[in-house]
């Protein structure tokens, strides 16, 4: 994965030119899957991270890229009941354990977690004849980020945790009911060649209040496949959703 900020013009803290630069980063990615039995499988991925967000000095910190290691590791357990030669209904869940891994560090002052996060999900779907089928599927997420501490100032420390320790007070964090994610998805195919989907999600208005529905078109044809999704516009002003309107193919 590669991401570019494209060029940006920096400024100090009186809004003086400081130069131009292009903030960039890129990960790796390895991933191995295994299926455990005929219903259950598991898959690990290893990924080395690289962000070069500032370089150089200024006032008393040098900034460089950051760097860091991260792993995945999920479960996935899948059944299928047949109830006569068309129709059949399947129950999926799923549970990952996503970018766990070392702290990162964009100056020699601090380095801080990565976001860890953990997810746990279930579909259901149900085929009712040869030609249609329906799948509903709801996902939960949760950051395990550190439960915040704070300094004699009163502002939010996270950095002297250690990464097992932070994930863990994540759930002993008094505000950490409201960092789960919801999303809730609807999908019907015919003949396995036209899709219409549906979804909503939603995050809690204390951090980040991102709630919004989608849509989406999708066809199969051979081996070649054509998806597509749009985000509706949701809130007004200064909470308007800066994705709405977004498409994607």
């Amino acid at each position: 994965r590669y991401f570019s900020l494209g060029n940006i013009n920096y400024t100090d803290f009186n809004a003086n030119p400081t130069g131009t630069g292009m903030p960039r980063e890129y990960s790796f990615d390895v991933g191995y899957s295994q299926k455990l039995s005929t219903y259950l499988s598991t898959g690990v991925t290893l990924r080395y991270i690289h962000s070069d967000i500032a370089s150089g000095s200024s006032g008393s910190a040098d900034y460089k890229p950051g760097n860091a290691f991260a792993a995945d590791i999920g479960l996935y357990y899948t059944k299928t009941k047949e109830i006569d030669e068309f129709r059949k209904n399947t129950w999926s869940f799923g549970a990952v354990l996503s970018n766990a891994g070392s702290k990162i560090s964009y100056s020699s002052l601090r380095s801080d977690p990565i976001p860890v996060n953990l997810g746990i999900g279930g579909a259901f779907t149900s085929q009712f004849d040869a030609y249609n089928k329906v799948t509903v599927a709801l996902d939960i997420n949760k950051l395990l980020v550190p439960a915040p501490k704070t300094d004699s100032a009163g502002y939010p420390i996270y950095s002297d945790q250690g990464v097992v320790s932070g994930m863990f007070s994540s759930f002993g964090d008094p505000a950490g009911a409201k960092r789960l994610d919801v999303s809730l998805g609807v999908e019907y195919w015919y003949q396995n060649q036209f899709a219409l989907r549906a979804g909503y999600f939603y995050e809690n208005p204390d951090n980040g209040n991102r709630q919004y529905f989608t849509a989406g078109l999708g066809v199969r044809y051979n081996v070649f496949a054509l998806n597509f999704s749009y985000l509706i516009p949701s809130g007004s002003g200064i909470t308007r959703n800066p994705l709405s309107n977004t498409l994607r193919f």
